[in-house]
């Protein structure tokens, strides 16, 4: 097993636990975007899918169910933790169509030819050299195959993110920097003109990018585990780190009375930007 992208190796390994207590609302957040990108490959049963960044295999379950028993369906994801979650998923389905590879889609032997599909539900902005990982991840498909992924529009453009940013930074004067647009990170593919220039480096062709924006609602009894999930999932858990428990007490008020200000009808929506892409190999 070789890894180049150490970092994100670690990253997301220290966010496991994390990502397990609060998967049910994360999965509201991503759910919807994930099955429009999923849509948009038209799978068929029989095929042959790879599942990029499949964290822990709820996305390689769904593309196992469209593809069929008689289709196969391959979960990669660089974190050994959320794999061993995606294993216990498909054995107690009973899912033998599905296998998981703890892998650096960048460097790792995906295979030559050998999938119909590559999908990714926000499994593809991490990488340290994109335009190499997508040209692995060409290189795995058949000469008509398909890859379809979604991923994040700008911060602005996600107020569920930049609202308790936002929050946070008020408590506490700062915020880490986020990554730059071509470092990894949630909006390394954030522009569409990257975006295409990326997978077409990679040698994929007749690449469309399709933007979409929608609402997120966060009904008022959950407002609390939205705000600590924001807490300790994404970029606020490294601002907070070294925070004390009071800082981090004023924190989470900070994001809830931010949510709380959106209230209507009892749930606050927030906003919710993505790009739907689809490449093709040849």
């Amino acid at each position: 097993m070789s890894f180049v992208n150490t970092e994100q190796a670690e990253f997301w390994s220290e966010r496991a636990q994390s990502w397990f207590e609060f998967e049910d609302l994360l999965n509201e957040v991503a759910g919807p975007p994930g099955r429009l990108a999923m849509d948009r490959l038209g799978l068929l049963p029989g095929q042959k899918v790879l599942d990029l960044g499949c964290g822990t295999g709820g996305t390689t379950m769904e593309l196992a169910s469209r593809v069929g028993p008689e289709g196969e369906v391959v979960g990669a994801d660089i974190a050994a933790e959320m794999l061993v979650r995606a294993k216990q998923r498909a054995q107690q389905a009973g899912a033998s169509n599905v296998s998981f590879i703890q892998a650096d889609v960048q460097v790792h032997d995906l295979g030559e030819g050998r999938f119909d599909a590559a999908f990714s539900r926000f499994g593809v902005m991490f990488f340290a050299d994109p335009v190499a990982a997508f040209a692995n991840v060409r290189k795995a498909l058949k000469p008509e195959g398909t890859l379809s992924f979604v991923c994040w529009q700008g911060v602005f453009e996600n107020e569920w993110m930049l609202l308790p940013g936002a929050a946070v930074m008020g408590v506490i004067g700062s915020l880490p920097p986020l990554p730059g647009p071509e470092e990894p990170g949630p909006f390394s593919l954030a522009e569409p003109d990257r975006v295409r220039a990326v997978l077409e480096g990679a040698g994929f062709v007749s690449v469309d990018v399709a933007s979409r924006s929608d609402t997120f609602a966060i009904e008022e009894p959950r407002i609390e585990v939205f705000a600590r999930s924001a807490m300790q999932v994404g970029a606020l858990r490294e601002a907070l780190k070294d925070a004390d428990d009071e800082t981090r007490s004023r924190s989470l008020a900070a994001i809830e009375e931010a949510i709380r200000s959106r209230l209507a009808g009892g749930e606050a929506k927030v906003s919710r930007g993505v790009h739907l892409v689809v490449g093709h190999a040849g």
